[in-house]
């Protein structure tokens, strides 16, 4: 039965899923947790983002490796192993009574293990076991919004009720109910019986993390399709992290505050699935357009609020957030599933995964150490409107030059 179930394509896809509903619980609850441990301890808001930032950090530079373990090893169980280490950095995080603490737990032993639950290995997964891989990617990673919406109103519970600690030894527990077992089993990289593609002739060395760095920096379409890899993540978790800290921040209410951020779960999670038939149905560019649209109109809504707080127009944010935002990391991908040469897949889209998490890592303090200079938001959110501007002219401009060539 259980080997049946391994080899069923639709349980892979429910596998990442659950996978992905417990990493949109660690990853969008940090909003939630910028406040209440600044609450709590009295850590500056750019001290607790860089432990943000320390956590991506490290889980982005363990996609290069975690692309050549998994070549070697398969994704079972090295994402198993991975698991453990993020379990325990998260755990061990509720120990920490000064930020060094935390950065060492939460940021470099819970990043070391991230992968376990990230869309690097489970995108590729997808691209190798669906013939539809953007739907595919985009039932996946949709269960990061549904994630997100469930436990940031149970997480604000038990910090209400206990402690930002007790919250994070919650997680903990989470990823080893759920994450653990569900990795162990059933993610396999390629379906049994089918090998990974032939490299072709002198190309076998970039299935190596230093010889696919290379091809990056020697290709000028790897390397825009990098650009955009560093700077899309950038501007969203600059954002992103500070929701709930930029509502309070205009007068909208704390439970309203978290109701909307949570709200975007949902709203992730149906246009993720959206922008996947989207993506199968009309390509990149097409996707592309309306993705770049929906983020320069979300921006301006964000810029334009404190004058409508008292309306119905906060109601929209979950809405607007989710079509600017939700496809980026499945548009991304499929984009370099058409760029880049199959048999070198793994080890390159490594690369371009250790610069989205880069650009994630650098988001939330750059953001925070902006609003602290300057007293404000609407500064800084200019700022990030302009580099969000040239990333998407950027990946519009790559996605028609792939249209014209026939790709």
């Amino acid at each position: 039965m259980l080997a049946r179930l391994q080899r069923t394509p639709v349980v892979i896809a429910g596998a990442g899923f659950l996978v992905m509903m417990a990493s949109g619980a660690i990853w969008g609850s940090f909003t939630l947790f910028l406040v209440a441990i600044e609450a709590d301890t009295g850590w500056s808001k750019t001290s607790i983002a860089v432990g943000f930032t320390v956590f991506t950090f490290f889980g982005a530079c363990t996609a290069p490796v975690t692309g050549w373990l998994t070549d070697r090893y398969g994704s079972q169980a090295v994402l198993a192993a991975m698991t453990l280490l993020f379990a325990a950095g998260i755990a061990l995080a509720a120990l920490s009574d000064q930020p060094a603490i935390f950065y060492l737990t939460f940021g470099v032993l819970g990043g070391f293990g991230s992968q376990c639950c990230g869309s690097y290995t489970l995108f590729t997964i997808a691209g190798n076991w669906f013939k539809r891989p953007a739907t595919a990617m985009a039932v996946m990673d949709s269960g990061s919004g549904i994630g997100t919406l469930l436990s940031l109103p149970l997480l604000r519970l038990v910090i209400d009720a206990t402690s930002w600690r007790t919250a994070y030894v919650v997680l903990a527990l989470v990823v080893l109910a759920i994450v653990l077992p569900l990795t162990a089993l059933f993610m396999r990289l390629h379906p049994p019986g089918q090998d990974p593609p032939a490299a072709k002739p002198g190309e076998s060395a970039r299935r190596s993390p230093l010889a696919a760095a290379r091809a990056i920096a020697m290709t000028p379409t790897l390397r825009w399709l990098a650009a955009v890899h560093l700077l899309a993540p950038l501007t969203f978790h600059a954002l992103g992290s500070h929701q709930i800290a930029y509502f309070q921040d205009i007068g909208i209410a704390p439970d309203l505050a978290v109701l909307l951020v949570a709200s975007t779960g949902f709203t992730f999670f149906a246009g993720r699935l959206a922008f996947g038939a989207l993506i199968d149905w009309r390509g990149i560019l097409d996707a592309g357009v309306v993705t770049a649209i929906a983020a320069v109109v979300t921006l301006g809504f964000l810029l334009a609020l404190p004058t409508a707080i008292d309306g119905w127009a906060p109601l929209a944010y979950p809405v607007l957030f989710a079509l600017g935002y939700c496809a980026t990391g499945i548009l991304f991908t499929n984009a370099a599933r058409q760029i880049i040469d199959p048999a070198s897949f793994n080890a390159v889209f490594a690369g371009m995964r250790l610069l989205y998490g880069s650009g994630v890592a650098l988001g939330p303090p750059v953001m925070a150490a902006m609003v602290e200079a300057t007293g404000r938001y609407d500064i800084p959110f200019a700022i990030v409107g302009a580099v969000l501007v040239f990333h998407h002219a950027a990946f519009v401009t790559l996605a028609r030059r792939r249209r014209r060539r026939g790709v």
